[in-house]
């Protein structure tokens, strides 16, 4: 789990959030609050204590985390599931992840997809023209062209939306190894979190793996904490029912 928050990563562990897994969850805290509370547990990674980190591009969200794990060969189980702090999850969350992964190995699995029609995908969407722009630089594609062709062909026309996935770790090596230089290029603006949401589905299109998805197991509440997004939530109430694994505010 990525979180940048000591208090509610404590408020967490207070209230055996995810205790139901049945299985140890680490967290890694990225950024640069403060972290004195958390530093001796031993189920926290500091990402901006470990040798090699990006924690300074904060625009980037849950990647930094995602480059700590893979550069500092932080130790990972076969299957991954890479999730936000403002999530809540059922109990067999777990579960059903591991069966999905099982049938396809090699496909990605995202937990709330949406149809790539959306015009939230690209075509309204902040992160997509630097995305856009980075793939051109980089690696010499026309993604624009790509994803519209995608759409049109592929029986698959959902996104897995948010950066809340899992996959084997040979496929979050091989996205690290993709996306990083495609990070670095855009640099630590704005869009670039947003950028990085979208590139895991472009990443399945280039690479040839399937995106698999689970709509049931996994509520997340969007608190927007780099505030990018022209919206505003209550974090302390919500706070409060995602300490409680409560699965949605409906």
């Amino acid at each position: 789990m990525t979180i940048h928050d000591q208090d509610l990563l404590l408020a967490y562990e207070a209230e055996r959030k995810f205790a139901g897994l049945n299985t140890p969850l680490t967290y890694l805290f990225v950024g640069s609050g403060p972290a004195e509370k958390v530093t001796a547990l031993s189920n926290v990674i500091i990402a901006r204590d470990l040798d090699d980190n990006i924690e300074t591009h904060n625009y980037l969200v849950d990647f930094t985390s995602w480059y700590a794990v893979i550069h500092n060969h932080v130790p990972i189980n076969r299957f991954v599931s890479l999730i936000q702090y403002d999530v809540s999850i059922t109990p067999d969350f777990l579960e059903k992840s591991i069966n999905g992964l099982r049938e396809d190995p090699e496909a990605v699995l995202g937990y709330a997809p949406l149809s790539m029609k959306d015009r939230n995908f690209i075509r309204d969407n902040m992160g997509f023209e630097p995305l856009r722009e980075a793939c051109k630089t980089v690696y010499g594609i026309d993604i624009n062209s790509l994803i519209n062709s995608h759409i049109q062909l592929s029986e698959d026309k959902r996104w897995p939306t948010t950066n809340n996935v899992a996959m084997h770790r040979d496929t979050l090596k091989d996205f690290v190894r993709w996306f990083t230089p495609l990070a670095m290029h855009m640099g630590n603006q704005k869009p670039a979190g947003h950028a990085f949401e979208r590139a895991i589905k472009l990443y399945c299109i280039l690479s040839g793996r399937a995106n698999i998805y689970l709509d049931d197991v996994l509520s997340h509440y969007q608190l927007n904490s780099h505030r990018t997004q022209d919206f505003n939530k209550d974090t302390g109430r919500l706070g409060r029912l995602l300490a409680r694994n409560v699965m949605s505010t409906k």
